[in-house]
């Protein structure tokens, strides 16, 4: 049984979803990391092979994160979509690792303060858009994530710099 970091799913049903939005907008933020994995060559050799012409179409930037994580991986981030570093890094940085007192990883809050200008209602960010412009506010974010994560010794649970 594989880890699942993110559903789309856990999004679409919660009480609070935006009523006017359809479920594919709780992709976004799922697709945005599964496209940085797959873009900076940490995608799993089974994903790779499974899904070669949806990550074909991501590295060409003929699909997006969420519309790949669609319909690709069923709307999920799961732990054998990626390489072993990449699922190491999203259970530290997405999740949080296994901290119970943790509510989430940095993923979901540097996410939100990259595509989110100001103090708005938090369901907003459902309505952030699956497009390249939206991965390249994030995008950066994670790569310099992945890179602390390195610098630190690949801690459990990222957080943070002091």
């Amino acid at each position: 049984m594989t880890t699942t970091f993110d559903d789309a799913t856990w999004h679409s049903s919660e009480d609070g979803y935006p009523t006017d939005l359809g479920p594919e907008a709780a992709a976004t933020h799922v697709g945005v990391f599964l496209a940085w994995a797959v873009l900076s060559g940490h995608a799993s050799a089974s994903l790779e092979r499974d899904a070669a012409d949806g990550v074909a179409a991501l590295r060409e930037r003929a699909t997006t994160g969420g519309r790949f994580v669609l319909d690709a991986c069923d709307g999920r981030l799961d732990a054998d979509a990626l390489d072993d570093d990449a699922a190491a890094f999203a259970a530290a940085y997405y999740t949080g690792g296994d901290d119970e007192d943790e509510e989430a990883g940095l993923y979901l809050e540097d996410y939100v303060d990259a595509v989110s200008p100001g103090e708005g209602d938090p369901t907003d960010v459902y309505r952030v858009p699956d497009t390249w412009d939206t991965y390249e506010l994030v995008g950066p974010l994670v790569d310099s994530r992945f890179a602390q994560w390195q610098d630190e010794g690949r801690p459990a649970v990222l957080r943070h710099r002091a």
